[in-house]
Order: structure tokens, then C-alpha cells, then sequence
């Protein structure tokens, strides 16, 4: 009954013509920009044959989450909504033009250019999120707001599997080499020029929003008026807001838990997308275009695992199913070069090509994704749970903030194990990693089991009233 009345609402929202202007705004710029991500990997792969340097491309487009996000999130704030909104997009395309331009030299001697264009494209994105996170609920009624945020968490999802599993990997597989003028453009330059006239097609439609949707208070006016005057004491008052609410996080102890190993699943997710083009290569001996092998069931299964998730942590419990995700993605990491050695083995001339293997490395990282969603969303149930709105939004970001910052050294680093030891060094390792954290999540959870009145107490040292006084006094 509260599915039909959540998909009756959503129906409702995508017939008003502001909101459905928007929602397809973020669904096709999220989906490209995933698309741009999952090509980027295979353009440094091809180029490099690296794994860390295909992990450095992982950390351009994750980095500017860490440095531009908190500080981009509030100077948003003081700025004109519907304007940021459009120009990230409009910004966005003309960047990914540069790239395409790129593209048609000698992209050996241009690694450089194209780690510093995702970077910008990445950093000009960390606007437009926050922006719309705020215009929704200027285009909806109060009673609206709920499952349109649902709608827009949703999208959210869906945009990272059209992007990674249909639109890049379709792309690069059947998209022509087409030659212009003596100038060839390949199936890459083809779906970054694709991917450009898309982040201009979502600068359309929101200039089709009227203006006069995107209602501002007065405050808002004149903060985006003196926004640049105030940049320096914005930056102070993110500073105190995120130590405040990273003060808040750590003596919580089950919302620290849960932040870490929210985390800790999108690590893994990186590390997945990081490694999945050298097991494809340098594991299976397949093509770099084949990587959907490995992204595709990934990414169904965690989809899948998402939608039975509620149902399965409610029997389980939320710690339960954390920790059964952890130890079934040791276990499953652990298969996949042992399934290839079996193979190996069985078949020596043509092992890689058996059908038999490739349905085994289909079903693992099936099981993967599932895995995977077995510890994303009972821990960001429990980190929303043990969070009072008026400090979510923070919470939010520091989680966001945090896992990108993880993720920086350990890229690199499984990168550099990978392209010194090998790939199948790199996955045991891997393994052995994701069952230590499993096994500290035990101990820390009975060394710190959850007490309601903490959360009280915390809430007591950092309320709302003072948390203001402190970020006034700094303007």
C-alpha cells in the first residue's frame, strides 16, 4: 500500500512542468557523468595499461567532492539557485568540448590535460548538486517534499546504472569509427561529444523553468549580493560547522560505526571500478570494452540487493546484515582469481573465452553488488536513524567528505600493489582487508553498544542556538 501511494506521488510530481524539467535535468546529467567515468577509465587503461594511473583518474573525479563540497554546499546558499543550476551545466559542456578536442591529438603525451579536465568537470558538478538539493522545495508543496526527495534518491541510483552498465559501455561497444576531414573521431571522442550536447540539453530545461519558481527569501538576495565580500568568512564558518559536526559524529559511537562503514561500501566501490578494467584485461586477457562483464551484474546487484534490503534487514537486523555483506564480499572478492585459476587449469588454450566462466564471473559480481547493498543500506538507515534533522545536512556531507578522503590514499595504493605484484595479488590482499574491517566492526560494536541517551547528551553540548552564535561570530 505505501509503495502504490509513493509511486501515485511521483506520478503526481512528474506531471507538474517545472519539477519534471529538473528531475530530467539531474537525470541526464547524472547518468552522463557517470558515462563519462566509466569511458575515462577505459581511455587510461588503453593508454597506460596502468592500475594506478588508471586509480589516479578515480581520484580526479572524487577529489573535488572533498575539497569544493562542504564550502560549495553553503556558498549556494548565498547564491542565485536557478542561476548556478545552468551555468554548472553550460560550464560542464564546454569543458567536456575542451576534452573532445583533446581527444583527437596524441592523448599518450596528454594524460595530464585530461586528469585536470575531470577534475574541473567534476568540481564545477559539486555546485550543481547542492543547488538542486535547495530548489527542490521551492517547485513542491510541504506535503510533496518527502517523495519528491525520494524520487530524486532514486534517480540518483538509476543514474549510475544507465551511465556505467547502458550508455558507456552500448557506446564504446557499437559506436563506429567515423573519419572527418582526415581527422578520426572513435566510439570514445564520439560519447564525449554526445555527453557535451547532453550537459547542454540540461542547461535547456532549466532555463525552461521560469525564474520567478526559484523564490528566494530576502536574506538569500542579499547574501548573493555580498557573496564574494563574505567568501573568506564562509569558509570559516564550513570550517567550525564540520568540526562541530564531526564532534557530534565521534561521540555517537553506532553513527561513527555507521559512517564508517557507509564508507567503506563506497571504497569498495571505487576500488571495484578501479580494478574492473585490469581484471578484464590482464585477468581474463579480454578486451578493455568488455568491462561491462564485470560493471553490468555488479551493478544489477546491487539495484537488486537495494530493493529486498528493507525487507531483509528488518529479519536480520541492520549489524547482522552489515556484517554478513562484509564477509560474504570477503569471500566473493576471494573468487574471483580463484575462479580464473580453476580455469585456467581445466582449459589451457581458450580458457578465457568458456562460457562457463564468464556466466561464474557474472553470477560473483552479481553476488557482489548484492553483497555490497547488504552493507550501503542498513548503514545509511542507521546513520540517518541516530542523526536529529537539524544536523543531518552536515552529517550528510562529513560522510560524503570522509569516504572521499579514504578513498584518496587507497586508490592509489591497490593500484600500485596491482601494476607491482600483479592483479590477482592485489584481489587477495583486497579480501583480506574487507574481512579485518568486518572482524573490527564486531569488536567495536560490543566495545561501544548502542545507548539511546547518548545521543541526547551530544545533542545537549552542540545545539542548534549555539552552533549559530558561533558561525555569527565569525561574520
Amino acid at each position: 500500500m505505501a509503495l502504490a501511494t509513493q509511486s501515485g506521488g511521483f506520478l503526481t510530481l512528474l506531471r507538474k512542468r517545472n519539477f519534471l524539467r529538473l528531475w530530467l535535468a539531474q537525470l541526464i546529467s547524472m547518468t552522463i557523468f557517470f558515462a563519462s567515468n566509466y569511458a575515462l577509465l577505459i581511455l587510461i587503461e588503453n593508454i597506460t595499461h596502468s592500475t594506478t594511473l588508471v586509480g589516479i583518474s578515480i581520484i580526479c573525479f572524487s577529489l573535488p567532492a572533498v575539497i569544493f563540497g562542504p564550502p560549495a554546499g553553503v556558498l549556494v546558499e548565498r547564491m542565485n539557485k536557478r542561476r548556478v543550476l545552468w551555468s554548472s551545466n553550460l560550464l560542464r559542456a564546454l569543458a567536456t568540448f575542451l576534452f573532445v578536442i583533446i581527444l583527437l591529438f596524441d592523448r599518450s603525451r596528454l594524460i595530464v590535460p585530461i586528469y585536470l579536465l575531470t577534475f574541473l568537470i567534476s568540481a564545477i558538478g559539486q555546485f550543481f548538486s547542492p543547488a538542486e538539493g535547495a530548489t527542490i522545495p521551492m517547485l513542491v508543496s510541504k506535503d510533496e517534499l518527502m517523495p519528491a526527495l525520494s524520487l530524486f534518491s532514486i534517480t540518483f541510483m538509476l543514474a549510475q546504472a544507465l551511465g556505467f552498465i547502458f550508455l558507456a559501455p552500448l557506446a564504446l561497444s557499437f559506436l563506429p569509427a567515423i573519419q572527418i576531414y582526415h581527422t578520426t573521431f572513435d566510439s570514445i571522442t564520439q560519447l564525449y561529444a554526445l555527453i557535451g550536447v547532453l550537459y547542454l540539453i540540461c542547461t535547456g530545461l532549466v532555463l525552461l523553468i521560469p525564474a520567478s519558481s526559484f523564490t528566494q527569501l530576502a536574506r538569500d538576495k542579499e547574501a548573493t549580493e555580498t557573496v564574494t565580500t563574505e567568501f573568506v568568512d564562509t569558509f570559516n564558518t564550513v570550517w567550525v560547522e564540520l568540526m562541530q559536526g564531526w564532534n557530534f559524529v565521534y561521540r555517537n559511537k553506532p553513527l561513527f560505526l555507521a559512517v564508517l562503514q557507509l564508507s567503506f561500501a563506497g571504497v569498495l566501490i571505487l576500488v571495484i571500478s578501479q580494478l574492473a578494467t585490469p581484471i578484464v584485461t590482464q585477468m581474463l586477457f579480454l578486451p578493455a570494452n568488455a568491462m561491462a562483464v564485470v560493471f553490468a551484474p555488479a551493478g544489477i546487484g546491487l539495484v537488486v540487493g537495494s530493493i529486498f534490503m528493507p525487507r531483509i534487514s528488518r529479519r536480520l537486523g541492520q549489524s547482522r546484515t552489515i556484517l554478513i555483506g562484509t564477509i560474504a564480499m570477503s569471500i566473493i572478492t576471494l573468487l574471483l582469481p580463484l575462479i580464473t585459476l580453476l580455469a585456467r587449469s581445466l582449459q589451457p588454450h581458450g580458457w578465457n573465452t568458456n562460457p562457463l566462466l564468464l556466466i561464474s564471473i557474472t553470477l560473483v559480481m552479481f553476488l557482489a553488488g548484492f553483497a555490497l547493498a547488504c552493507i550501503n543500506v542498513p548503514s545509511q538507515t542507521t546513520m540517518q536513524e541516530l542523526t536529529p534533522d537539524w544536523i543531518k545536512a552536515r552529517v550528510l556531507a562529513l560522510q560524503i567528505t570522509f569516504y572521499s578522503a579514504c578513498s584518496i590514499p587507497i586508490i592509489p595504493a591497490i593500484g600500485a600493489i596491482a601494476d607491482l605484484f600483479g592483479i590477482e595479488n592485489a584481489i587477495y590482499l583486497l579480501s583480506i582487508g574487507e574481512l579485518a574491517f568486518g572482524i573490527w566492526g564486531i569488536f567495536y560494536q560490543r566495545k561501544h553498544p548502542a545507548v539511546h541517551t547518548d545521543e541526547k547528551e551530544i545533542a545537549e553540548q552542540i545545539e542548534p542556538d549555539k552552533i549559530a552564535e558561533k558561525s555569527t561570530q565569525l561574520h
